[in-house]
């Protein structure tokens, strides 16, 4: 069955890989990005998923 809270879990997931990948490729800056996914909360990783371009 279909839960909103996978959603939020699943974008959550996806924007920490992207983070990780910026900043392991020399973006040391995107650990914050990660710090800020990591505490958001629905709405604040749909705002994120936005300036990330993924909405």
């Amino acid at each position: 069955m279909y839960k909103p809270y996978d959603e939020t879990e699943s974008l959550r997931k996806d924007l920490l890989d992207e983070a990780y990948a910026g900043v392991f490729s020399g973006l040391g800056a995107m650990i914050l990005d990660a710090d800020e996914i990591r505490n958001a909360d629905k709405d604040e990783l749909k705002e994120i998923a936005r300036r990330y371009g993924k909405g």
